[in-house]
């Protein structure tokens, strides 16, 4: 009898292991597959029958994956003539995409996280001041907005089991009209463009703030050439910072008609300040850093041709990633784009692929947005990942 019963455990136990064993691998191969979903965040313009403003009034913003998903995470429609224009202008100021959350404004007045996961409104917050900026520290999900009078740094904190307040807080950090604000990936630092000059409210300096020290230091005067602020001044498109606050990178111009973008560099460790104007012109903001010294943008524009021998730029007109090295003022093209594509808004992703958008549009000509594709590049092979009926003014890779 007893015999039996322990040939009875040894196979319920065989039995257990064997039920365990499938469990365990089919929870690996769910993990597995999960982790090689790619995951793209994207701000949709629905709308584009007013003639009179580039980008439309009706936004979606949803989040899409190689499986097929195409979920919707919020919606919204502007409301005025006033805020149109500000959507019209650099559209993707207003969307930052964190790891688990997308902030965004609705009608440059409020501040709103939703959760990726249930598509869920997870925080809403009114300001007495015009919403103008957001942007995320991915790593550690805190965001940076800059309204008409101040900076704010959004950020998760742990609630006790008992509280039922939100789990963000919303601290004012700095005085001020700030813009295109980056927060260093240790949180400690902000780099920004500032207008406060009292001859020329519209010359923007650039400057940064430690937040740990609480001071403000200007890194880039708003002056160009030394000429006076009334004939010409500082532009600022975007900025960036490496991850080891080596390295500020800001996209920038004078305030002359057309507008030559460039890139200028400034080393924090050592105070140098690097401008690449004569080999990063006609750059199409926003870049990424793809190692601490080597920043990574989009450089032409298919329809313009004004410039002629001002350049020293080969054939600029065509839209393409390249990699300038920070070091060496070296500009590395990357050929392995087809030429057919034009690169816009390249991203570095984990994965240490390359995404990048090809607009189906024409710059010069309003209300032209058709459909946006979004392409991945890694190992020298180029992949079209989806296809977005209608413009897309945003959008990000979101981390695995």
């Amino acid at each position: 009898m007893k015999s039996n019963n322990k040939v009875t455990m040894k196979k319920l136990l065989f039995a257990g292991l064997i039920l365990f064993a499938i469990v365990l691998i089919g929870f690996l191969y769910a993990y597995f597959l999960q982790s090689d979903i790619e995951k793209i965040g994207y701000v949709k313009v629905l709308n584009n029958k007013n003639r009179n403003v580039l980008y439309g009034r009706e936004f979606e913003g949803r989040l899409v994956d190689s499986r097929g998903n195409d979920k919707l995470l919020f919606k919204f429609k502007t409301t005025d003539a006033g805020i149109d224009n500000n959507f019209t202008l650099f559209p993707r100021r207003f969307f930052a995409w964190g790891k688990n959350y997308v902030a965004y404004t609705q009608n440059l007045k409020e501040v709103i996280l939703v959760d990726y996961k249930t598509g869920k409104e997870v925080y809403r917050q009114g300001l007495n001041e015009r919403v103008e900026f957001i942007n995320v520290n991915k790593e550690r999900e805190e965001f940076v907005i800059a309204s008409e009078k101040a900076l704010y740094i959004l950020k998760y904190q742990k609630k006790k089991s008992n509280e039922k307040k939100s789990s963000f807080i919303l601290a004012r950090i700095a005085e001020g009209k700030f813009c295109w604000p980056s927060l260093s990936c240790d949180s400690r630092y902000i780099v920004c463009g500032e207008n406060n000059n009292k001859e020329n409210y519209s010359a923007t300096s650039f400057v940064m703030i430690d937040l740990q020290n609480n001071t403000k230091k200007k890194i880039l005067s708003e002056k160009i050439d030394n000429l006076p602020l009334t004939q010409d001044y500082r532009l600022i498109f975007s900025t960036a910072i490496s991850n080891d606050n080596k390295w500020v990178v800001i996209s920038t111009s004078s305030s002359a008609s057309p507008p030559y973008v460039y890139l200028m560099a400034v080393n924090l460790k050592s105070g140098t300040i690097r401008e690449f104007s004569e080999i990063t012109g006609l750059c199409n903001s926003p870049g990424f850093f793809i190692s601490n010294d080597k920043y990574m943008f989009a450089q032409g524009e298919p329809e313009y041709r004004e410039f002629g021998d001002y350049s020293s730029i080969i054939d600029p007109f065509r839209s393409k990633p390249v990699i300038l090295d920070l070091n060496t003022g070296k500009l590395e093209i990357v050929n392995d784009v087809p030429k057919d594509i034009n690169a816009y808004w390249p991203i570095y992703g984990n994965d240490k692929a390359i995404y990048f958008i090809d607009r189906n549009y024409q710059s010069f000509v309003p209300n032209k947005i058709f459909d946006t594709n979004i392409y991945r590049l890694k190992n020298k092979k180029v992949e079209l990942l989806f296809q977005i009926k209608g413009g897309i003014v945003s959008y990000d890779v979101i981390s695995r």
